[in-house]
C-alpha cells in the first residue's frame, strides 16, 4: 500500500443531520459540510489556507482524529484505506465511492475486506473523533467522570474512596440501557462523589489497565458539590488540587490518563 497521506481531521460542529469539518491532506487543507449518512450523502468542500486552517484547528479540541490514507486499486475501483493514529490504533478501515446505490450493491468486495461498517454509528469518522474506537460487544468496560472544578484559578478534581475503602479513585460505573455515556458519568458523579455537573462536550480519553476493564473517562465541570449524596456513607470525598489529587490515586495508568485530560481542561 506504500506509506499514504497524514490526514488530520476535526470538527467544528454538528448534529444529526450534518457536519462541519476542516481537513489537512497532506499539504492541503479544506473545510468541509457533510449531510445525510449511510449509502446516500452530500459533501461540500472548499479549499482553505494553511492560516485559515489553523486559526479553526483550535475549535476543533476533543473532537479530532488523525489517520494515514493509502489508494488501493481494485478492478476499475479506487479503494481509500485509512490506518487510524494514536489512541485509535489499530483500527483500520476500507472505504469505496459509489456512483449510485446500485451500484454499491452489486460491489463484490475483494478478500481482505472485513465487517461491513457503512450504517454502524461507532465507526463514523465523527464518533471516533469523539469517543474513539467503539466498544464490542462482547467485551466489558466502565464510564467514568473526572469531577473538575477551579478554585483561585487553580483546577481541582474531585476524587473518591472505593467501595472497600483501600484506594482512592474516580466515580465510575457500567454502562446502562438507554442512556448516553455522559448521561451515566453524571449519574455516577452524583451518587458516588455528591457532585452535580455537566460533562465537556467532545473531550474523553479511554484508560486500559492491567487486570481491569477498559474505562472510558469523561470530564465533568461541578457546579453543584453536595453535602449530602446517595454513597456518602461509605465512600470518602476529596475535593483536591490537580497534583495533590494524582498524588492519592496509585493506580498509575489511571493516574496517567487523568493527567492527560486534565491538560485540556481550561478555566
Amino acid at each position: 500500500m506504500g506509506r499514504g497521506t497524514l490526514i488530520m481531521q476535526g470538527y467544528l460542529a454538528h448534529d444529526e443531520h450534518m457536519e462541519v469539518r476542516i481537513r489537512q491532506y497532506g499539504n492541503n487543507h479544506f473545510l468541509t459540510v457533510k449531510e445525510g449518512s449511510g449509502l446516500i450523502r452530500r459533501e461540500t468542500e472548499v479549499e482553505i489556507s494553511p492560516q485559515q486552517f489553523l486559526a479553526l484547528w483550535a475549535s476543533t479540541e476533543g473532537r479530532r482524529l488523525e489517520k494515514i490514507r493509502s489508494l488501493v486499486n481494485y478492478g476499475s475501483y479506487q479503494v481509500e484505506v485509512d490506518r487510524y493514529q494514536g489512541d485509535l490504533e489499530p483500527l483500520l478501515v476500507a472505504e469505496v465511492e459509489f456512483s449510485s446505490v446500485e451500484e454499491s450493491e452489486s460491489f463484490e468486495k475483494p478478500d481482505y475486506f472485513g465487517q461491513e461498517v457503512t450504517d454502524v454509528e461507532g465507526y463514523k469518522n465523527l464518533f471516533l473523533a469523539i469517543h474513539g474506537i467503539p466498544d464490542d460487544p462482547a467485551l466489558d468496560y466502565q464510564i467514568g467522570a473526572l469531577p473538575y472544578l477551579f478554585r483561585g484559578g487553580r483546577l481541582h478534581l474531585v476524587i473518591v474512596m472505593n467501595s472497600a475503602q483501600s484506594r482512592w479513585i474516580i466515580p465510575k460505573g457500567q454502562p446502562e440501557p438507554g442512556m448516553s455515556r455522559h448521561d451515566v458519568a453524571v449519574m455516577e458523579a452524583m451518587e458516588e462523589a455528591g457532585v452535580i455537573g455537566s460533562c465537556r462536550p467532545g473531550l474523553h480519553v479511554t484508560c486500559q489497565r492491567k487486570g481491569e476493564k477498559t474505562l472510558h473517562i469523561y470530564p465533568l465541570k461541578v457546579t453543584t458539590v453536595l453535602k449530602k449524596w446517595p454513597e456518602m456513607d461509605w465512600r470518602k470525598r476529596a475535593v483536591l488540587p490537580l497534583h495533590k489529587a494524582l498524588k492519592m490515586i496509585s493506580d498509575p495508568e489511571l493516574s496517567e490518563c487523568i493527567q492527560r485530560l486534565a491538560s485540556r481542561l481550561h478555566g
